[in-house]
């Protein structure tokens, strides 16, 4: 009788320790953004169980150089088919753009991905960041790109200098 009494008390533990968590920390999602992007102070960020959006200024508006940008579809593609990481950006052309153009590939992964983050992020994100995610991804020239490990979209705006991070759960 005395273990019947314990299980409902461990699954409230189990509750609460699920609501405690976060799909990311700050710090390992900067680190893990610092080793492709040039980023500096954080501008904002919130991480729950479901979805991490952040924002951080962008240093530079370009990525490391070891980062696989492109400015064609197939090879961004097929780069993130291969290694789970890459960029586009084309002139003249936005990320929603891009994802649309994207979505209609033969595989489309990349732009699943990128869809999906920015449309699972709203319960992590204010007004205001919102509006900013929007205006970053229809501003022509903004960088986007997917990063499988941290299971994230990356959009760099370069007229505000602002790197956004939204994630949700993976697809």
């Amino acid at each position: 009788m005395r273990h019947a009494r314990a299980y409902p008390l461990a699954a409230l533990a189990g509750v609460a320790a699920l609501i405690g968590c976060a799909l990311h920390g700050e710090a390992a999602l900067r680190a893990g953004l610092e080793d492709q992007f040039h980023i500096g102070d954080t501008l904002y960020f919130e991480s729950k169980l479901t979805c991490t959006a952040a924002v951080f200024r962008a240093d530079q508006n370009d990525p490391r150089p070891d980062f696989p940008l492109f400015d064609s579809l197939e090879e961004a593609q097929d780069t993130y088919v291969a290694t789970g990481l890459a960029g586009l950006r084309i002139s003249g052309k936005s990320p929603h753009q891009i994802t649309d153009a994207l979505l209609a590939t033969p595989s489309g992964m990349l732009g699943q991905q990128a869809l999906a983050a920015a449309a699972q992020v709203e319960p992590c994100i204010t007004p205001a960041i919102s509006r900013g995610l929007k205006f970053a991804m229809t501003r022509p020239g903004a960088l986007l790109a997917y990063d499988r490990a941290l299971s994230g979209l990356i959009v760099i705006d370069p007229l505000e200098r602002k790197l956004f991070f939204a994630a949700g759960d993976p697809i």
